[in-house]
């Protein structure tokens, strides 16, 4: 099977460079084209260099990136029709060029392909299924349709053959790497720390305290160990945004951690509340979710924090995003708070209508720090 480094190169060595009298644009070259389009920093050869040999890949986030590749590769030959675009796009199991996308790079002569075989418009949502499939398995849109396309040839149901390849599939991406011993790792600190202040109602005042106490240290403890899971260093964005070691770079990412695992345990603490109120046994279900979200969110926070604030300002100072600082002392007030009022907290009328109020503050601020962002980023 064709890689995609390996198509990479070969449209790369079609492209025909006027500055080189014609020859093929080399590596360098070709990551300075791209920085032009997308109107930034650019990649170094090297970085070119390592997506070719498979060393290293482009995120599916970064669809800038991706699309302003293509768009350099047209403009000097390589690529030439939008078959050509969406076989390198696939081939890194990316979505194919959208409507938008398409006419960006190839402008009107895309219209007859698209009128032919429509591309949905970028703004158009991805189904709930195929986003958490991508997430759960890492599986793209044309795997997918590759694996269903499998399944059907079989008699039916299909159903049991596509369960079968998801379990495949998921034995394939567990490995006991270093990295993934230390999230597990990450995970049981996590549970020991935060899952006996889920246990209601305490039996004693010293046992309260010490469940508290243990959470609160967990909400600053916890940010600490997903911020250093995630390797800001040796990542290709931010090395070519210069920022790859950068400290405020480090401190936004534990900011972006503390965030995603405080609302991941509002997330469900009202569920864990409405148990209480409805006289069942504490579940270790509940327990398992609050601080599985809260990796989950932790994770994916520490990573889109910092790289939104580049997007809105493009750069990575301390005021930009200053005010979601207090998260790190949100924990600890929280724990302050749930032993000053632990007896009203668990009536279910000013239990409820506490974890509202403290839900609406939360995304008030989120969504205000959010327009700010927006505004900064129209403006640049």
């Amino acid at each position: 099977m064709t890689t995609f480094g390996e198509i990479l190169r070969m449209f790369r060595e079609m492209t025909h460079d006027p500055d080189r009298h014609q020859r093929p644009l080399s590596q360098a070259r070709l990551g300075e084209l791209i920085g032009h389009i997308m109107e930034d920093r650019g990649f170094s050869g090297a970085a070119v260099s390592h997506w070719e040999r498979g060393e290293n890949k482009i995120s599916a986030e970064d669809r800038k990136v991706l699309v302003g590749l293509v768009n350099a590769l047209y403009q000097y030959g390589g690529i030439k029709t939008l078959e050509d675009a969406n076989r390198l796009l696939e081939a890194g199991n990316y979505r194919s060029l959208n409507q938008g996308e398409a006419h960006e790079v190839f402008g009107e002569m895309s219209a007859a392909t698209h009128a032919e075989q429509p591309i949905p418009d970028q703004k158009t949502l991805r189904s709930f299924t195929s986003v958490l499939l991508e997430k759960l398995f890492s599986l793209s849109d044309v795997e997918l349709r590759n694996l269903l396309d499998e399944a059907e040839r079989g008699p039916l149901p299909s159903w049991p053959r596509v369960l079968a390849a998801l379990m495949r599939r998921t034995s394939e991406l567990i490995s006991f790497s270093p990295k993934t011993v230390l999230w597990i790792g990450v995970w049981g600190i996590a549970w020991w720390l935060i899952a006996p202040s889920l246990r209601w109602p305490f039996a004693t005042r010293g046992l309260a305290l010490q469940a508290i106490g243990m959470y609160m240290a967990g909400t600053l403890v916890i940010p600490l160990l997903i911020g250093v899971l995630i390797d800001t260093t040796h990542n290709e964005y931010w090395e070519a945004q210069s920022l790859a070691r950068s400290s405020l770079l480090r401190l936004y990412t534990y900011q972006g951690a503390g965030i995603g695992f405080n609302l991941g345990y509002f997330f469900i603490l009202p569920f864990v509340l409405l148990r209480h109120y409805l006289n069942l046994k504490s579940s270790s279900w509940l327990e398992f979710m609050v601080v599985t979200l809260g990796l989950i969110l932790g994770d994916m926070s520490a990573r889109v924090v910092p790289h939104n604030l580049w997007l809105a300002y493009r750069r990575v100072h301390f005021t930009d995003g200053a005010i979601f600082f207090v998260v790190a002392f949100l924990g600890p007030l929280w724990g302050i708070f749930f032993l000053e009022y632990y007896s009203v907290l668990l009536t279910p009328f000013w239990g409820s209508a506490i974890i509202l109020v403290a839900l609406l503050l939360f995304i008030m601020m989120t969504i205000q720090q959010s327009k700010k962002m927006d505004s900064k980023q129209a403006q640049s």
